[in-house]
């Protein structure tokens, strides 16, 4: 930063020094020009002995342009001593003059190039002419002023610059700094740091909050990707361990007799299930997470994708005893991923089963609000409470608070539910109170037939 702030002092101080010294002379001549021919144009309508003509000669004094007449081979002011400069001049000028009345102008080097004059014709009846006159030492001494005033700025200005810099690119480093450090402890273990802003500049203050947010949120992902170990490790070990023990007991006790074995058998059948089903979720999230599954959008009925969800239930919901009460209102249209979506509501409807009351009732309802579409799967349970209702999206989070009726789930499917939810962004969540049942619902966007 203090390299950055010297540069751009030194630019600015050669920037002027430029403009300054190259351009400021040949500024000044034309200025200088300017004024003359002003004082001329107004010299030459005015009688030599008008007051208005003494008047603008004062004003010429005032500012230091000479001015001299030459009017019947005679000079004015007879008084002014008049170099051989100024007389070549005035004889320049009265040559140059047309018969036509017509008046030359310029600038000529006088002196070595110590003057500026202005020339111009009277009249044209009784010829005469006036001429004007200025000096360049004031010039050049007004420049060597300026000089010496530039250096001594751009020595002062040089050093204002450089305690100045140093001063911010401290006060701008030192949180930097002490960040970085803290980063250093974090990516050495120490979960307990905290980015500290303490800083004037707000953007500064703003990076320490996002880097809190980042240590926060990946010190939650550690700790969800602890509990998901340990939680799917234990998930494999339960049923790995009833397949091997019935597997024994059909070797040692039961091979024999029919009815005991086909029982273990079945025991190995359902916890292969589970773990398969386990296995699956796992992948499926891995995959949605990962964006390793493209999402292919199409034109769906999700009418029709409901109730072939809910058919999908029907052998388990007669064997088990549950009821699926169907308020799916017909031909309802919408742009989705069939195959993720079938997933969401297969397992948004699972769920639900696992979890409703002691009635055994799921009302799936699917109606048309406007321009939306709405999916709302209501269990008849225990409910959740407002702190977990945020929770229940996690990945492996399981509702601990459950009824008697043992739950069948991975504790993975809300969070490939919320996964396909997001990447189509669709919105979606859960209503829900303590023993109140819980309502969770999806907004698609409706496509309607014309």
């Amino acid at each position: 930063m203090m390299l950055y702030f010297l540069i751009f002092t030194i630019t600015i101080i050669c920037c002027l020094w430029i403009f300054q010294m190259a351009f400021f002379e040949g500024f000044y001549q034309s200025k200088r020009l300017q004024s003359m021919k002003e004082f001329g144009d107004r010299l030459k309508i005015t009688e030599i002995q008008d007051e208005e003509f003494l008047n603008v000669v004062a004003q010429c004094n005032e500012i230091d342009i000479n001015v001299y007449v030459y009017h019947n081979d005679v000079i004015y002011p007879s008084d002014k001593e008049i170099s051989a400069e100024v007389m070549n001049i005035i004889s320049q000028s009265v040559k140059d003059t047309n018969a036509h009345g017509e008046y030359s102008t310029g600038i000529e080097p006088v002196g070595k190039g110590e003057s500026l004059f202005y020339c111009t014709l009277k009249h044209s009846d009784n010829t005469s002419y006036i001429v004007l006159t200025s000096s360049h030492a004031e010039l050049r001494e007004v420049i060597s002023i300026i000089r010496y005033q530039f250096i001594y700025t751009s020595i002062i200005v040089l050093t204002v610059a450089i305690i100045l810099a140093w001063f911010l690119s401290v006060r701008l480093s030192k949180p930097i700094d002490e960040m970085s450090a803290t980063a250093k402890r974090w990516a050495d273990g120490d979960n307990l740091v905290t980015f500290k802003g303490d800083s004037h500049y707000a953007e500064i203050n703003e990076l320490a909050d996002t880097l809190n947010y980042a240590k926060e949120s990946v010190s939650k992902s550690g700790t969800l990707q602890r509990d998901l170990l340990a939680n799917v490790s234990h998930d494999l070990k339960t049923p790995l361990t009833m397949i091997k023990a019935y597997a024994e007991m059909i070797r040692d006790i039961s091979g024999d007799n029919k009815v005991k074995r086909e029982k273990h058998t079945q025991v190995i059948m359902d916890e292969a299930d589970r773990l398969t089903m386990l296995v699956n979720d796992i992948l499926n999230l891995s995959k949605l997470q990962s964006s390793v599954d493209d999402i292919h959008m199409t034109e769906v009925n999700l009418s029709e994708l409901t109730e072939r969800v809910i058919g999908r239930f029907a052998p388990y919901v007669e064997n088990q005893g549950f009821t699926i009460e169907n308020y799916v209102a017909p031909d309802l249209l919408t742009v989705v991923d069939e195959q993720k979506i079938e997933q969401v509501i297969y397992n948004l409807l699972g769920n639900s089963i696992n979890y409703t009351g002691e009635d055994k009732v799921v009302k799936v309802y699917l109606t048309a609000e406007g321009d939306k579409i709405i999916l709302e799967i209501i269990d008849s349970g225990k409910g959740i409470s407002q702190e977990k209702l945020e929770t229940i999206w996690e990945r492996y989070y399981r509702f601990s608070e459950t009824n008697s009726r043992p739950v069948k789930g991975t504790g993975l499917g809300l969070s490939i539910v919320k996964t396909i939810l997001d990447a189509h962004h669709l919105r979606f969540g859960v209503r829900s109170k303590k023993d109140c049942g819980s309502n969770f619902f999806v907004e698609f966007n409706r496509v309607r037939n014309e």
